[in-house]
């Protein structure tokens, strides 16, 4: 999947992509790529994506205003497929990880 293809699939997830690669962070544009490719089911793309959202989340401000509301979007769908995934990311800031 292109980063072109991304965009129109899933318009959110391409800007926070496009941000990264924008913000010289390919390497996390390529695993969210990569989450999107390696899952077989929604839930396992939203799952991969929000491990690496999770994973990276210090890269959100480096991606502006558009890029942060696109990542919190992503999160949002994330959390509305799987909401024990918002407990996830609430013990991942509690043990500072």
């Amino acid at each position: 999947m292109t980063d072109a293809e991304l965009q129109k699939w899933w318009p959110a997830l391409g800007t926070v992509v496009v941000g990264l690669r924008g913000a010289d962070r390919s390497a996390v544009a390529d695993l969210l790529v990569g989450a999107v490719r390696a899952g077989s089911t929604s839930g396992e793309i939203l799952d991969g994506v929000g491990v690496v959202l999770r994973d990276h989340r210090a890269l959100r401000s480096q991606l502006g205003a558009a890029g942060a509301r696109a990542w919190d979007a992503v999160l949002a769908d994330v959390h509305r497929s799987d909401p024990l995934s918002r407990l996830a990311l609430w013990f991942a800031r509690v043990l500072g990880r």
